[in-house]
This record gives structure tokens, C-alpha cells and sequence, in this order.
């Protein structure tokens, strides 16, 4: 690992001088979500869990700095359903998020109509479909659910990229969690932060930086 990072070279031509840290340090300290979301990290397109830039600590962004490419300067309305779905961003292929999703939904819908059977106190009256839409579909419950876990964003911010509440997208949570548990699904968090759509949208923009074999 050490030979690959040292390998690696920019589009430009920046080199990386790489070496082991042998100190020794303290065990066991653990860093609050609050802790990682207030550091000044820029992180890398390739693998941000692990390769990121540290800012001083009275680091700004430069207003004039310019965007990366393929992405606008229109916040959420630059993020696609398709983008958000990213394996970088689930944590998994697009065909593994389509088959959980279908392994899901479901249950989600037969938990969704007995929360209604429960509220109207007894069976339906009128013809399933025809009453008001929910504001999340049942796959974008699944989706905005493991993107939580992967602890990405707060729910306001998820609720800003679906287009509905933070309180609608807790209740989504509340749903779904019992059904990835059921099915034996562990979504582990990430280091990944992310304030506003344009982070995201600029973690998810290509990049040209070149990783060379390490032999």
C-alpha cells in the first residue's frame, strides 16, 4: 500500500513522497460525527473514505476557485436520482442497490398499509392507489435510508436532495432500518461528509489523476 501511494502521480506531474508512521498513539478514542463534519477535508474523487486533503484550520474556498468539470454551479437541481444512486455513495454496484431494493419494497409497502389500517381503524374504503401520493417512493426510501447509514448527510440536507422534509426522511429510516436488519444488511458508516449538494456533486465529478502500479 505504501509502494502504490508513493507511486502516485498527478495530471500535472505532482509527485507524493510517501513513509510509515511507527510512533505509537493512544487506542480506543473515539470521534464524534460533529468532530469529522467540522474538519476542513477536501476529498479525493478516488476512494475518499481514506485519501483526503487536510486545509489549515482557518482554510476558506476561494469564490473564484473554479468547479470541477460536468457540474453546475445549481445545487441540487445539478444531482440526478441516477447520481445519487453512485456505488461511491451506497456502498454498492447499481445492479446490488436494484436487487435489494426489490427485495425490500415489499415489505416496506405491507408495513406502509398497516400504519394506514392502524390510523383508519379498519379496512379501506376506497380503491388502493387513488388516495395522496407519498412524497418518497418506496425505492427512494431504500436509497435516502442507506445513504443516512452511510452517515453522508444529515437529514436536512437529504431531505433538500429528495425534495421533501427531514422529518419525512427520518420517518423513511424508522421504516427501512428493521427491513435491511431483517435481511441481514449492515451498512457501516463512512467518513465521507457532506453539507450541500455541491459537495456531493463535486466528490462525484470525474477526475484525472493517474494511479500507477506500485511494481
Amino acid at each position: 500500500m505504501l509502494r502504490t501511494i508513493a507511486a502516485t502521480t498527478s495530471s500535472t506531474g505532482l509527485t507524493v513522497h510517501a513513509e510509515l508512521d511507527s510512533g505509537e498513539y493512544p487506542t480506543g478514542v473515539r470521534i464524534s460525527d460533529e468532530d469529522i463534519a467540522a474538519l476542513p477535508i477536501t476529498r479525493h474523487r478516488f476512494h475518499g473514505d481514506w485519501n483526503y486533503t487536510f486545509h489549515p484550520a482557518d482554510h476558506h474556498p476561494c469564490p473564484g476557485f473554479p468547479r470541477q468539470r460536468g457540474r453546475s454551479a445549481g445545487g441540487s437541481d445539478s444531482l440526478m436520482p441516477h447520481d445519487l444512486r453512485h456505488p461511491e455513495l451506497t456502498g454498492m454496484s447499481r445492479k446490488q442497490l436494484g436487487d435489494l431494493t426489490d427485495a425490500l419494497v415489499p415489505g416496506l409497502e405491507e408495513h406502509r398499509e398497516q400504519v394506514r389500517h392502524a390510523a383508519r381503524g379498519g379496512p379501506r374504503r376506497v380503491a388502493r392507489g387513488t388516495g395522496r401520493k407519498p412524497t418518497l417512493t418506496p425505492a427512494d426510501q431504500i436509497l435516502v435510508t442507506i445513504l443516512y447509514l452511510w452517515k453522508h448527510a444529515l437529514p436536512e440536507l437529504l431531505g433538500q436532495l429528495f425534495n421533501t422534509t427531514a422529518m419525512t426522511i427520518s420517518r423513511a429510516v424508522k421504516d427501512v432500518r428493521p427491513l435491511l436488519q431483517a435481511h441481514g444488511v449492515t451498512v457501516p458508516a463512512s467518513t465521507a461528509r457532506f453539507h450541500t449538494p455541491d459537495d456531493i456533486a463535486a466528490f462525484l465529478a470525474p477526475d484525472e489523476t493517474k494511479i500507477k502500479p506500485a511494481c
